[in-house]
């Protein structure tokens, strides 16, 4: 191929893309040398905005942060396999602390989509993975797919703390872009309770994941995520790991919110640009996926209650 050619090629790739990664063909495939390389990718199909089953919304196509989060789960987890003795299987917690999966972990994706970042764990071996989603169809077509017996969907919605409805005294701010909120409505604490329940021993997950959930939502909706989160957290147990993508400045609005709200919720932690990251002491090795300059990598645990 020819320089010429070489750049018309480059040119036609970016137009086919949308916000740098391709949300238009039918199939995807993700592959990392952890899960063994171009042989055996995770697969995936999207219905992008040409296809007539196009969901509205963010649900049925891929979206960048989600190659960031599975990148990084194979190279923390093929960093912490490294360092165990011959036959050890690690401590899923303590693996859950880098980023890393085992045999015993139990991990949560939210907001799915189509769950590249719950396949990936369960191909990285994880004993049990909930992927979910408030439209999950598209993340059960996919784990269907790949043949995955440890990943299990269900239908997921965000929603607040019973704390954050507690009647205002005079002159208190709401905490709510919501004054008065339909008691009908399930807490947080309630909707994640069959969740819980579903998962080994009916205990909080080691992991709770998610790619691209904060991006232009406002303060109610960020309310609604970090009560969720913190209502599946173990403190000392649990840790949460979201990236997350700089599009513009309602992007960073809603990251503000989201970490007053975590804040509020008991949690706690710090975003890492993506490429900054190390692990093992290291930076990691080979190029970035699709600009991931522009990426963090929020960390959170939860307080022990006082």
């Amino acid at each position: 191929m020819s320089a010429d050619d070489d750049v018309k090629a480059k040119e036609a790739s970016a137009l086919f893309k949308i916000h740098g990664v391709d949300q238009r063909s039918a199939e995807l495939a993700f592959s990392h040398r952890a899960l063994g390389g171009d042989e055996a990718p995770v697969r995936m199909r999207q219905d992008g905005s040409t296809s007539k089953a196009f969901v509205p919304g963010t649900s049925t196509v891929i979206w960048p942060c989600a190659y960031s989060l599975g990148d990084y789960l194979c190279d923390a987890t093929t960093a912490y396999k490294a360092k165990l003795d011959d036959g050890a299987a690690g401590d899923a917690t303590e693996a859950a602390a880098v980023g890393a999966v085992t045999a015993d972990t139990v991990a949560v994706e939210l907001g799915a989509g189509l769950g590249l970042g719950g396949m990936v764990a369960a191909r990285l071996g994880a004993a049990h993975v909930a992927i979910t989603d408030s439209t999950p169809a598209a993340a059960a077509r996919n784990v269907d797919a790949n043949s995955l017996g440890n990943a299990h969907v269900s239908e997921l919605w965000w929603r607040r703390a019973a704390w954050r409805r507690a009647p205002r005294k005079d002159g208190d701010e709401s905490e709510s872009d919501i004054d008065d909120e339909d008691t009908t409505v399930p807490t947080a604490e309630d909707a994640v309770k069959p969740l819980l329940a579903s998962l080994p021993n009916g205990r909080a997950p080691h992991m709770i994941i998610g790619s691209d959930i904060c991006y232009s939502q406002g303060k109610q909706e960020m309310q609604m995520l970090a009560d969720t989160v913190s209502a599946m957290c173990e403190p000392g147990r649990t840790v949460v790991y979201v990236v997350f993508e700089d599009r513009g400045d309602c992007c960073w609005g809603t990251l503000n919110h989201f970490w007053t709200a975590a804040e509020g919720a008991g949690l706690f932690g710090d975003p890492t640009p993506i490429e900054d990251i190390e692990i093992g002491g290291k930076r990691r090795s080979g190029p970035g996926r699709h600009n991931d300059s522009e990426r963090l990598l929020l960390r959170l645990t939860k307080r022990a209650a006082s």
